[in-house]
């Protein structure tokens, strides 16, 4: 969620790409895989409210500060962050994170925001090492409004122990901007916000706003990512330190849950800068109109 990726150039980059090339394709052995033996974790959104016990509400100005250039402030308020027992196509309820439209909003922090958002995260309730982490996630407006940044994705936990980004490490199990495909990648201390190593898919005979399960099998030796059970990319630790690069995947990591608005990436996609970096007036007619939410059927985590 830091800051995204361009062309790469030189030909440490053109080695890399080659070796990514064929890891976007290539399949696991039965022992290069993550053990899913048991359900460690699972939420499918089945009360009235969000469980607490399960996941941190997070608050810019309070938690963190604003990174990326995004828009948002994320706020804990039932106006952001809620349980829907409606929604068609769940089994059951889904959580929602819906953006609003506030000119003017102030953070703990004074500074002021235009938009207000949600994010959620299991830092400090249940954090893993190695498994399989998946979540059933339908995209907001039919993933055509430029400048909405939904992501699914997992941070090193080790950022309480003093450990700063991205030496903790960093993995994007879905990231969207707005356009009709999705985005995976890893940051690292030599690999981050325009990181060489992610991977980008569609959805072939498929609706890019339908209901969609992201996952990442993650084991101690790297990590393959799928999308409806269709592989999308695999990367190993063997590929990543024959780059002369670090590899800081061993360690427990938490997963989250955000909708961003705006920003680093979603500009270097779209280009936008007026009314706000990344994001034109028709998705602020969009978010201000109350239909972009970013609903989450279940998540689950295997090991």
């Amino acid at each position: 969620m830091r800051g995204r990726r361009k062309q790469l150039v030189g030909g440490a980059a053109l080695a890399l790409t080659a070796l990514l090339s064929v890891s976007a394709t290539s399949a696991a052995s039965p022992a290069d895989s993550a053990d899913t033996s048991a359900v460690t974790f699972f939420d499918d959104f089945s009360g009235n409210n969000l469980d607490r016990s399960k996941w941190k509400v997070l608050k810019t100005g309070e938690n963190f500060g604003t990174v990326n250039n995004e828009q948002q402030a994320y706020v804990d308020s039932p106006e952001t962050i809620y349980i829907d027992q409606n929604v068609a196509g769940a089994s059951g309820g889904a959580l929602a994170l819906h953006p609003r439209y506030r000119p003017g909003h102030q953070a703990p922090d004074g500074r002021s925001y235009d938009f207000i958002s949600g994010r959620v995260s299991t830092q400090d309730r249940f954090e893993f090492t190695y498994g399989r982490y998946e979540a059933r996630i339908k995209l907001p407006e039919n993933a055509n409004a430029a400048g909405l940044w939904p992501a699914w994705w997992s941070l090193g936990a080790k950022i309480d122990e003093g450990e700063p980004w991205p030496t903790n490490g960093e993995v994007d199990v879905m990231e969207n901007v707005g356009e009709p495909w999705t985005n995976v990648s890893l940051h690292g201390p030599e690999y981050h916000g325009d990181t060489p190593v992610n991977a980008s898919q569609s959805f072939p005979n498929g609706d890019p706003g339908g209901w969609h399960t992201y996952r990442a099998d993650w084991w101690n030796g790297g990590f393959t990512f799928f999308v409806d059970d269709r592989q999308i990319y695999r990367i190993t630790k063997a590929e990543i330190e024959q780059n002369g690069w670090t590899w800081v995947y061993d360690d427990p990591q938490y997963m989250i849950l955000n909708f961003a608005l705006g920003g680093t990436y979603p500009q270097g996609v779209n280009g936008v800068t007026q009314p706000y970096p990344g994001i034109p007036q028709s998705t602020v007619d969009k978010v201000a109109s109350g239909s972009s939410r970013y609903l989450i059927d279940w998540v689950r985590v295997s090991q």
